[in-house]
């Protein structure tokens, strides 16, 4: 009976986590100057070009939500006028 426990919990497992810190404007400006530097011609050894992926996943994230705003608006007009025609010939 020594195993058999009936009202104690076991204890949770601790794990070890460190949060990081991430600046978004910073990585972007980095990314700027190292295409300005590309485009002008200046090479610099010791840093190396990689792109944003996250940020490009965010533009394509907001640019289809702009869409479906602006195809949802574009439904409600045209079903507006089709009401408004459908009223002039019935009613009328």
């Amino acid at each position: 009976m020594a195993g058999f426990k009936l009202f104690s919990l076991p204890k949770p497992r601790g794990f070890n986590y460190t949060p990081r810190y991430y600046n978004e404007q910073k990585e972007e400006m980095k990314e700027r100057e190292i295409r300005i530097k590309k485009e002008l011609g200046i090479k610099d050894e010791n840093e190396v070009f990689v792109s944003s992926i996250r940020g490009q996943f965010q533009r394509a994230r907001t640019r289809k939500v702009s869409q479906n705003k602006k195809s949802s608006i574009r439904f409600l007009m045209i079903l507006f006028i089709l009401l408004l025609i459908a009223y002039y010939v019935f009613y009328r």
